[in-house]
């Protein structure tokens, strides 16, 4: 079953950037092009809430984002952006997509230099295609965030935004008593940013999420009852990338990322990072560590 993108959102959106812009033309024009490259790691890539099912796996993600910056205003600025990318699994090659997307962001300063409050509506929209053909499908964010230099070297940000899946319906498992479109879901999330100007080269960033809303796990069939028994599963199907069952249920979770950014040039940078989520629904507990590296250049 396909859900309906949230156009009330959308419009909420459009009202926000048309507000900002102002009635004046785009003073000035930028185009940007920003290829990226990451490695990524994964200890329970299936986010399953059984140790025994855990399933780890590395992935290789190429990013190319081109678009354009127009000044609205004497403090509001516009990035209109195409973006594709691709990702590549170690083992679970039935994960490996190809995702295409376009994104608008505007930003708002309230004033003149650098260390005033700025504001910044987002949307994102897009489609992915997963071998796995029930993964695949359209997707949504949309959110605004907020935020502040405080000092010459530290800076904090705050965000919030929903976002959502659209895929396929797999196979009905009878008796089960819900649905099989297990990847259509839609969640919130909250965000605390902070980065901080380490060196002139080197910035070290931190991040603390909350989630709430749809999340997707994996289990063997061995595991399917207790899942059934123990939690509020909204959908679920066969899963042709870790084998058994994978379900839809909705919990609340918790992120924390640390980053480090070393600028290699003027556009260019090379990141590492970690970040560690906590998820909760009803009774059972997910867990999920993430390690990353990537290079990225922007001109």
């Amino acid at each position: 079953m396909q859900k309906k993108p949230k156009i009330i959102w959308a419009g909420l959106l459009g009202c926000l950037l048309l507000g900002m812009s102002g009635p004046g033309r785009a003073e000035w024009v930028d185009w940007v092009i920003d290829p990226g490259v990451e490695i990524r790691h994964e200890d329970n890539i299936n986010l399953s809430a059984f140790d025994a099912d855990e399933e780890s796996d590395t992935a290789a993600k190429i990013t190319l984002e081109a678009g354009r910056y127009l000044q609205m205003g004497e403090r509001t600025r516009l990035r209109l952006s195409a973006a594709v990318e691709t990702e590549h699994y170690d083992k679970f090659w039935r994960l490996n997509n190809v995702a295409v997307s376009g994104s608008a962001v505007i930003t708002h300063k309230f004033g003149l230099g650098p260390n005033v409050f700025w504001l910044s509506p987002f949307l994102t929209f897009g489609h992915r295609d997963v071998k796995s053909d029930i993964r695949s499908g359209k997707f949504l964010d949309v959110g605004i965030s907020a935020g502040k230099r405080l000092s010459e070297r530290f800076d904090m940000s705050a965000s919030i935004a929903f976002s959502e899946g659209n895929g396929k319906d797999g196979v009905l498992i009878p008796g089960t008593g819900v649905g099989a479109d297990v990847f259509d879901v839609d969640y919130w999330t909250f965000a605390l940013q902070g980065n901080f100007l380490v060196t002139n080269r080197l910035i070290l960033l931190g991040e603390i999420s909350h989630f709430s809303g749809d999340f997707v796990s994996a289990c063997t069939v061995g595991n399917v009852g207790i899942v059934l028994a123990s939690e509020m599963v909204k959908a679920i199907t066969l899963d042709d990338v870790f084998g058994g069952c994978v379900y839809r249920l909705g919990g609340d979770g918790n992120r924390a990322s640390l980053d480090l950014s070393y600028a290699t040039g003027r556009h260019s940078s090379f990141n590492v990072g970690v970040s560690y989520l906590s998820g909760d629904a009803d009774v059972l507990k997910y867990r999920n560590t993430i390690f990353r590296a990537s290079f990225m250049y922007s001109y």
